[in-house]
């Protein structure tokens, strides 16, 4: 097994960049593909500052080791990187803290018709036409729909719907 050069995941089949040319992986962790991604103009820094910015979502969610420590693997390559300093988004529904945008922009408060991977929320359909309605019957039909993971393919490694109910209890009260 190989490590990326981006993330520190050592699980690349390949080494990334080979005696003659780029190995064409995928990175299962970051989703980085080397000799294409590059080959467009996007630098290692650059990739790894995005994929940061995000979360450091595990990108092929099978491959991703039990107990996965993305602070640790991005210190073996020299990244300090503190989960608990990454400002995220959360859902105004579930309190999911991944969306790759605000649900709301902050000063106009346009929602983003982004569609929450937890609960399945579509900001800016799902709650016209009274918003606080809106999120209120959803977060409720959630609820009483036993928490389904809505995007199969975004699910989050150790996700505990307790926890979240947990979290979103503390901040809505």
């Amino acid at each position: 097994m190989y490590t990326c050069t981006i993330c520190g995941y050592k699980g690349l089949e390949m080494e990334s960049y080979g005696k003659d040319y780029p190995s064409r992986e995928v990175c299962s962790c970051c989703g980085f593909q080397f000799g294409e991604d590059d080959d467009k103009g996007i630098s290692h820094d650059g990739w790894r500052e995005s994929w940061i910015e995000k979360g450091c979502p595990f990108w092929y969610i099978p491959d991703c080791p039990e107990n996965w420590n993305v602070e640790k693997q991005l210190k073996e390559i020299g990244v300090v990187y503190k989960k608990s300093d990454v400002i995220k988004n959360s859902c105004p529904v579930c309190e999911f803290d991944g969306l790759f945008e605000p649900a709301y922009d902050e000063e106009y408060g346009y929602p983003s018709d982004d569609i929450c991977p937890c609960c399945g929320f579509q900001f800016g359909l799902d709650d016209y036409p009274n918003k606080n309605k809106g999120i209120q019957k959803w977060r409720e039909n959630w609820i009483r729909g036993g928490f389904l993971w809505y995007s199969k393919n975004r699910v989050q490694p150790n996700w505990s719907a307790t926890e979240q109910l947990i979290l979103l209890t503390k901040i809505k009260n």
